[in-house]
Order: structure tokens, then C-alpha cells, then sequence
């Protein structure tokens, strides 16, 4: 069989198997990985030590026989709203990040992010909310898109007598942005995402070594343009030029990898980003686009309609549950709220996302997919006065999802909740002392005097950086 039809049979398994995107690399990208290794050199991978692995340099280092590299993506962008929203005339929102205009093509309204804090789910809502990560609100990642890369890891040996392997999934000395900026799956954005003209760049990466001699993709040519709203929206300044991300800076790398403390002056740029955050894709034309698009596995797609009930909500999160039952734990990840109560719409292209009335209109428009483990985490509220009961609604427990999530809730698990609740989550990373460390920061910045009380005892842990990050909240508290 020849390269061309290897690669060809190769990618038509990859889609079957259910990744969205598939494509297929040389091995010789050596220039994008010298920029990487010299991108390590400058510092910019912050205290990420396993950066610096020489093995990154040559895939050749972890397959001595490779020959091409085979690159898969996973859409994992849930049909939610972002972390910012377009403003629209008349609100009363504050905008957060850079004050400059990005550029934009004539006649188009740009996008002005707001922060989390003003964006409430109801008119009568007046909780702060934090901001988790999109990629981080349903199931650790790295188990699905695993388990399907064997599949095609297996199928790909059957091609032939002795053929090699080897694959990863975010974990192994693989430089996977270089590959896939190579494979045809997309270009590399100025916010340094890989970005695919037709699904955006909400998907997750994985790559496979092979010594087979597969008929490379042509890349991706590069859409960016002039466009640097990304680079202006970056609350920390961490995209230092185009194509470039002073990692160090960056916020999710504070709230994620950084185990120690975060420096004052990034504190109050993190606005409610607890874990992670969205703000350069947000902002990226190529994910507001009007568009709709259905990613994942084929039988489990469903085009949504109108509002979910939470009977739905429930089967979604019974599929995917990350934590023990109610009866297990007295703390569910799969409760049984109020019938006929709504959750935040899943919504197509041009659709409004709100519940309630009076929500702002919002562009839906890169791939989104409905995997179950992709879907928000159902979680019970723990009353902040008896941390292990939870909080009720007539009769019924009150829920919330790990999209845009009330920030007392999140305040309220303890260690043992932490545990149980992400031990299938991209978040159970952070540790329990880094969650800690993060709530001080945002509580601050909510500028929520409620908050004060829960600070003055975290000011008191045996943890020296959690102290001192409660510390300052409770300084800046007092000061706004």
C-alpha cells in the first residue's frame, strides 16, 4: 500500500474511531522545535521543569524508527458561554483586560470582554461567581482521548508486519504543537493555539509516532491576519508578541502549574479565573464566527433545541460523574434538582444564551461537542455554616455546575470533598492547597466583603502561602 493510501486509511479510522480533526506531519520539524527548546532557554516555561527534557528536541529519542507523526484532535468546547461576552448597548457591564480596541474588519462590532463577576445567570442572583476553565468542567481528558488513541494505535499495527509505535496524550517529551502545526489540522495562532479554520481551537491534542512511510498534510496556511485581540484582551500581558506566550505570566500557568506563591503584581489581573483561563480564545475571531458544528462521537450526537431541564442535565452528569452519590459521600455530584428549573441554555449560532429574561444575545460559533465527559460537573452546594450538609430548595438540594460556578460553593468544599469530587478532573492538578491559594485571590478581587470571615480563618492555616495569600485578599478587602 502506498503512502498516500496508508495516510488515507489511517485518517478515515482516526473518524470513524470519533476524534474531529486528524492529520498527518513529518518528522523533520526541526525548526518549530529549536524555537521551542530556545523558548525554554529564555524562561518563558516558568518552573515547568519537565520543559526542559532533551527528548523533546527528536522524536527519534522515543521511537528510533519513526517516520511520520500522526496527529488527532478532540473538540471538547461545550455550547456554554464564554468566560467574556459581547457587550451590548446599554450594559452596564465593566470591561476587563486591555482598554485598546482590537482590530477589526469594518462594520463588525468587536467583542468586549467583561468580567465573570457582573455576568449573572438570573436578576436575582447576586453571588460572585469565579471562572473555571473550560477544557477542566467534565472529565480529566487525558483517559477518553488515551483510550481512542489506542484504538487507532492498534489499528494503525494491523497495517503491516512490524510496525512501530508510539503515542501521547500531553504527558510524554512530544512537542504536539509542532506536529499538529504541520499535520493540515490548523495554524498556529497568535495566542499560540492551534487554531483549524473550521472548528476553532477548542480541541485537545494527541500524537502518535510511526515507522511508517505516510504521505504528509500541506499546513495549514496561517488566518490571523493583522488581528491582535488576543494579544490586547491578555489581562497579564502574557502573550509577549505574536506567536509568543511568556508562559510565566500567563494565568492559567498561575493558577494551574505555579506551586508556590503567585506574585502580587499578576494578583489582581486574575479577575475570577480560579483554574485556568478562556480569555485568548474567547476573544478569537475564528471561535465567534456564526456558525454551528457538532463534534465528537457520531451516535451520541444531539442538536439542542431550547432550554434543558434538569432531568437532562442529570442523565448527562449521571453518565460522566466524577464523585461518589449522595449516599456515599453526603455530598453529590448527581443531584435530583427541582423539576422544570432550567440550566444555562445550550445554544446554536445567533441564539441567546441566558435562562432568564433580559440575557444579552451571543454568536455561538466554533465546534462544540456533546460528549458526556465533556459536559459541566453537576455538584451539590455545602452549606457554609455546616460544611458537610448541603444547602436546600424546597425540600430538594441545590445544585450548580463547574460552569461559571458560584464562588462560596467553591469556597465551602473541603479537602475531602476537593478529593472526591476531582479525582477524575483536570482540577485535582491544582491540589488542594493550590485551590486554597487561588479562592484567596479571587475572593479579593470580587471585592466582596462576605468573603472576610472565610479569609480571616484561611489566614490562620498552617500553610504558609495559603496565609499569606489570605493575608493580602483580607489587605485589598479592606482597601476597596
Amino acid at each position: 500500500m502506498s503512502g498516500v493510501n496508508l495516510a488515507a486509511a489511517v485518517k478515515q479510522k482516526a473518524l470513524e474511531i470519533g476524534f474531529d480533526l486528524v492529520g498527518i506531519a513529518p518528522l523533520g520539524v526541526w525548526e518549530d522545535l529549536k524555537f521551542s527548546r530556545q523558548w525554554v532557554e529564555r524562561g518563558y516555561g516558568g518552573e515547568m521543569r519537565y520543559l526542559r527534557n532533551p527528548k523533546r528536541d527528536d522524536p527519534r529519542s522515543l521511537l528510533p524508527s519513526a517516520k511520520s507523526v500522526i496527529c488527532v484532535g478532540l473538540v471538547y468546547n461545550t455550547a456554554y458561554p464564554y468566560s467574556t461576552q459581547a457587550a451590548q448597548e446599554g450594559s452596564r457591564q465593566k470591561a476587563v483586560g486591555s482598554k485598546q480596541k482590537p482590530e477589526r474588519r469594518q462594520g463588525e462590532e468587536a467583542p468586549r470582554p467583561v468580567s465573570s463577576f457582573e455576568f449573572r445567570l438570573s436578576a436575582a442572583d447576586d453571588s460572585p461567581r469565579a471562572w473555571i476553565s473550560r477544557y477542566a468542567w467534565g472529565q480529566d481528558y487525558h483517559g477518553l482521548l488515551r483510550a481512542k488513541l489506542e484504538q487507532l494505535r492498534a489499528a494503525v499495527e494491523n497495517l503491516g508486519p512490524r510496525v512501530e509505535t508510539r503515542a501521547y496524550v500531553d504527558t510524554g517529551p512530544v512537542v504536539e504543537c509542532a506536529f499538529a502545526r504541520h499535520s493540515g489540522m490548523g495554524w498556529m495562532g497568535k495566542n499560540t493555539c492551534i487554531i483549524n479554520e473550521g472548528k476553532g481551537s477548542w480541541f485537545f491534542l494527541g500524537v502518535m509516532l510511526v515507522n511508517l512511510e505516510l504521505a504528509p498534510d500541506l499546513p495549514a496556511p496561517d488566518r490571523c491576519g493583522s488581528c491582535t485581540r488576543c494579544l490586547e484582551a491578555c489581562p497579564t500581558g502574557a502573550l509577549v508578541e505574536p506567536y509568543v506566550m511568556n508562559a510565566s505570566r500567563c494565568i492559567s500557568y498561575f493558577t494551574i502549574e505555579l506551586s508556590g506563591s503567585i506574585p502580587e503584581e499578576f494578583r489582581s489581573r486574575i479577575g475570577a479565573n480560579v483554574f485556568g483561563c478562556d480569555i485568548c480564545q474567547d476573544v478569537c475571531p475564528w471561535n465567534s464566527r456564526e456558525r454551528f458544528q457538532v463534534s465528537g462521537d457520531r451516535g451520541q450526537e444531539k442538536t439542542p433545541s431550547g432550554p434543558l431541564q434538569h432531568k437532562e442535565v442529570n442523565e448527562v452528569a449521571q453518565a460522566h460523574s466524577l464523585g461518589p452519590s449522595v449516599n456515599e459521600a453526603g455530598f453529590p455530584s448527581r443531584p435530583s434538582p427541582p423539576v422544570g428549573e432550567t440550566v444555562p441554555r445550550l445554544v446554536g449560532a445567533g441564539e441567546g444564551v441566558a435562562p432568564d429574561k433580559g440575557t444579552t444575545n451571543n454568536r455561538r460559533p466554533a465546534a462544540t461537542t456533546l460528549l458526556p465527559q465533556f459536559q459541566p460537573l453537576v455538584i451539590g452546594m455545602p452549606s457554609t455554616e455546616h460544611p458537610s450538609q448541603l444547602t436546600t430548595r424546597d425540600g430538594q438540594p441545590t445544585t450548580e455546575t463547574l460552569f461559571h460556578p458560584p464562588l462560596e460553593a467553591l469556597a465551602a468544599l473541603t479537602e475531602d470533598d476537593f478529593h472526591r469530587l476531582f479525582a477524575r478532573s483536570p482540577i485535582k492538578r491544582t491540589k488542594y492547597r493550590g485551590w486554597l491559594r487561588n479562592l484567596c485571590v479571587v475572593m479579593a478581587n470580587s471585592g466582596d466583603r462576605r468573603f472576610v470571615p472565610w479569609l480571616e480563618r484561611a489566614a490562620r492555616h498552617p500553610d504558609p502561602i495559603i496565609r499569606e495569600h489570605a493575608a493580602w485578599a483580607l489587605e485589598h478587602l479592606h482597601r476597596t
